[in-house]
């Protein structure tokens, strides 16, 4: 990745939780839901397929535009980046077992 494009990419990580609609919002909730689920290798077909049938509903229903929808996507994945970098070495196990199993659980739900 080119320089630029690398400083502009941490510029977003960075400035993406300001950015991001926050923990009361249900697509913010969802994509950060599966992020956590595939960090800890919880994705399978119909975890994929519910997210995918969901994030289509949250995205209509919301009435906002592409950009908007790009800026809470990318603020929900930094979150669920930081916080399982935040884990450590080790400290993802018991964050998979108890917030990745959740997440899965909030995705499969009609």
């Amino acid at each position: 990745m080119p320089r630029t494009d690398a400083a502009v990419f941490s510029l977003v990580l960075l400035s993406a939780p300001l950015a991001a609609a926050g923990t009361h919002d249900p697509y913010y909730n969802l994509i950060y839901d599966y992020e956590v689920a595939s960090f800890c290798g919880l994705v399978r077909t119909p975890v994929h397929e519910a997210y995918a049938g969901k994030r289509a509903r949250l995205e209509a229903a919301s009435g906002l535009d592409d950009d908007a929808l790009t800026d809470i996507r990318v603020g929900a994945m930094a979150d669920a980046e930081r916080e399982y970098i935040n884990r450590g070495l080790g400290g993802h196990k018991p964050w998979c077992r108890t917030d990745g199993r959740a997440g899965v659980k909030r995705i499969l739900e009609e």
